[in-house]
């Protein structure tokens, strides 16, 4: 597996991305991973997390199109995700600021400009699930890195009553879980990667959704 992160960070085009592909795939390597930056208006880390949009411009191409070039070369193709998190600079968080995390007496606690949303929510779940299933769909995607760059500082769920509140961080994962089970119940044929780069999570519960982890 090649991950175009470390090379490019949010810096790059589809011919640049193709570029490290073709000296990739010359070494043996058999996986090709887009990490952050291509959706939404992601060109740095204070956007954009909930816009689950393809950026073609950035791209200067569809994104089936770079997965058709790299699937040509003889490679599979890889994308990263962070689902459980939301930008406030976001059309997300425009439209539904009570997705979030947020006690309703004190701002909430910021982390690498990153709120998180409320997966005890049914709506942000099934929300989730709809993005996420079209976009591997309609890009004949291979793998997919699940990421968490923030661990949870705000533990209150707008949408739970005050006498739950106390189940927040319980109903929060079986959340997870529900969106983890679908997807990959969904997409058998993909492998799902759970990833806690930022040091948000290691969740062993996770590895009964996914097979591997990088912790």
């Amino acid at each position: 597996m090649i991950n175009n992160w470390e090379a490019t960070y949010f810096d790059f085009n589809g011919e640049k991305l193709l570029s490290i592909a073709r000296s990739a795939y010359e070494l043996g390597i058999e996986l090709f991973v887009l990490d952050d930056g291509w959706f939404g208006e992601r060109h740095n880390d204070d956007s954009s997390l909930g816009d689950w949009f393809v950026n073609e411009e950035k791209l200067q191409m569809p994104l089936r199109q770079l997965v058709e070039k790299i699937h040509a070369l003889g490679m599979q193709f890889g994308l990263w995700i962070e689902p459980e998190m939301v930008s406030e600079n976001s059309k997300l968080y425009r439209d539904h600021p009570n997705w979030v995390l947020r006690s309703p007496l004190r701002d909430p606690a910021r982390s690498r400009y990153q709120l998180v949303l409320d997966m005890a929510n049914p709506e942000v779940v099934d929300y989730l699930e709809h993005i996420f299933a079209k976009l591997i769909e309609e890009n004949e995607i291979d793998y997919i890195k699940w990421d968490m760059n923030r661990s949870i500082s705000d533990f209150y769920a707008p949408s739970l009553s005050p006498k739950m509140q106390s189940e927040m961080a319980h109903r929060y994962m079986l959340g997870v879980y529900d969106l983890a089970d679908r997807l990959t119940s969904r997409f058998e044929n993909i492998l799902f990667e759970g990833c806690a780069g930022g040091g948000g999570r290691f969740d062993t519960g996770m590895l009964y959704y996914f097979p591997q982890y990088w912790c």
